[in-house]
């Protein structure tokens, strides 16, 4: 497992998780609306989503445990670009675990292993235009790269992503400030 002492552990996806808890959570409204998803994911597209990422050297995901043991959620890096040393980062967490900062610790373990593991130097993302979450990643340190004006159609209307990133250095200065507190 992967442990930044940031109250959450990655784990590889268990077929156990990705059979019964994982499809449930794509599928499930309060997560599916701020994914680039449109619709529900049938249980064969969903079996060959989870065979495409055990097969490509560009995505690694994870699950996310908690300090009881129990998958929470499903994050990871993807787009990971060796020669650049940059990847997109992806997050959610199961409807029953949110708002228990089990996102922001799994974002800070995530990131971690990105800079450390991984030798990334750019840790990127987007989300959309009214998600609680574009918070959380400005108060990790992430810098508001900008906006994709009307970039997704989601509910019948064109929608905004917003672009943010981190730098290597830029957590790492991070985190040595506040170990120092």
């Amino acid at each position: 497992m992967i442990n930044f002492g940031h109250d959450i552990k990655l784990a590889p996806i268990s077929y156990q998780e990705f059979g019964s808890v994982t499809w449930k959570w794509r599928n499930d409204y309060s997560i599916w609306k701020w994914c680039r998803q449109n619709d529900l994911l049938s249980y064969k597209s969903h079996a060959a989503w989870f065979d495409k990422i055990g097969d490509d050297p560009t995505i690694k995901m994870y699950s996310i445990i908690d300090f009881k043991g129990t998958c929470v959620g499903i994050c990871g890096l993807t787009d990971i670009d060796r020669v650049n040393q940059r990847a997109e980062f992806s997050l959610y967490i199961g409807p029953e675990y949110q708002r228990l900062g089990h996102a922001k610790a799994a974002l800070k373990t995530l990131l971690s292993h990105g800079f450390l593991n991984h030798n990334l130097n750019v840790i990127w993302g987007e989300t959309f235009e009214g998600n609680h979450a574009f918070e959380m990643f400005l108060c990790l340190g992430m810098t508001h790269e900008g906006c994709r004006q009307d970039f997704y159609y989601k509910e019948g209307k064109f929608i905004d992503a917003n672009l943010v990133s981190i730098t290597k250095n830029q957590f790492m200065e991070q985190s040595w400030k506040k170990s120092q507190r």
